[in-house]
């Protein structure tokens, strides 16, 4: 479920880089392939209006999280990543 606030694919990138540690900074080429997401801001109103659900951890906070997280690790070999 997203939080509804707007993340540019480099600052994921960013984060997630930060989440493993930092290192080597993201490279930015400026290209782009066929298929890929240029801008997408998803609203959580409808988890919201029919679950009663809204996201406590923000961007920030869960990408970098989410770089180390145990359940990646778990999840490998069940299908369901």
């Amino acid at each position: 479920v997203c939080s509804g606030h707007p993340v540019t694919i480099r600052e994921v990138a960013d984060l997630v880089a930060r989440g493993v540690g930092g290192g080597r900074a993201p490279e930015v080429t400026g290209r782009y392939r066929l298929g890929d997401v240029r801008h997408v801001v998803a609203s959580p109103e409808r988890a919201r209006a029919g679950l009663g659900f809204a996201a406590e951890v923000g961007p920030e906070e869960g990408l970098v999280a989410f770089a180390t997280a145990p359940l990646r690790a778990s999840a490998r070999g069940t299908g369901i990543y």
